[in-house]
């Protein structure tokens, strides 16, 4: 059960206690297995949580070091990959991003602000469930709706919501003076090297991240966290 992963295979793996963890809590029904280091420090906490899934636990260090390829892993879930379209509603749409640890890390900044769908467009993207993707987002992948799409016109062809586009172009809108909708929207960014194409800007609002002239921009994952905030912080109160 436990090998080297496989891009184009039904499985992965999340590889660590907290991703494994989460694994269990949000998407049981997807579970495999889950192998456990025989250096395990077990807690009274996580001995609760893997009871409910003890017909699944071994001990296999073995296993741990096939996926692993790492020291320092004490715990290794495999899992079924799942994709699901997730029709009109408030989403990230990510453009050919091609760094797994920066899709992880998105994955876990989007959910942080209450945004669980994502759609990620090109065959050429980085894989959202490579275990290092799945490691990176810290388990929130499992409480994502993911759905894939070969090219930018299948995409457009199942979602009609306002799109806001993230480009360096003239007519970018600074993204603190767009009006955010009350209903359904899209956040569009782009590859992390290249961004969006100029063409993308007549298919919604082309915006813009103000930063000063000290950095050529800012990365994708910060980009994709300032965009997040900025179209969900009506749905936040202020802590005093």
């Amino acid at each position: 059960m436990f090998r080297a992963y496989d891009k184009d295979g039904d499985i992965s793996y999340s590889i660590g206690a907290f991703p494994t963890v989460e694994l269990i809590k949000k998407r049981r029904e997807d579970l495999i297995a889950v192998a456990l280091s025989s250096k395990l420090k077990m807690t009274d906490e996580l001995a609760e949580i893997l009871a409910g899934v003890s017909d699944k636990t071994t001990v296999d260090d073995k296993a741990i070091a096939r996926v692993a390829k790492k020291g320092n892993v004490f715990m290794v879930g495999a899992f079924r990959k799942r994709f699901a379209a997730f029709g009109e509603g408030e989403h990230v749409a990510l453009v050919r991003p091609s760094d797994d640890g920066n899709l992880g890390t998105i994955m876990r900044t989007m959910l942080g602000f209450g945004l669980r769908n994502l759609a990620v467009i090109d065959k050429c993207s980085a894989d959202v469930y490579d275990p290092k993707t799945v490691r990176a987002s810290m388990g929130a992948v499992f409480s994502m709706n993911i759905s894939l799409y070969g090219s930018w016109e299948e995409y457009a062809a199942a979602h009609k919501e306002p799109k806001y586009l993230f480009m360096l172009r003239p007519c970018s809108r600074p993204i603190t003076s767009v009006e955010k909708p009350e209903g359904a929207f899209a956040l569009v960014f782009g590859n992390e090297a290249t961004g969006l194409p100029d063409e993308y800007a007549a298919f919604g609002t082309p915006v813009i991240i103000k930063h000063t002239d000290m950095i050529d921009s800012l990365n994708l994952p910060q980009a994709v966290a300032i965009g997040a905030y900025e179209f969900t912080k009506k749905n936040f109160t202020e802590i005093t």
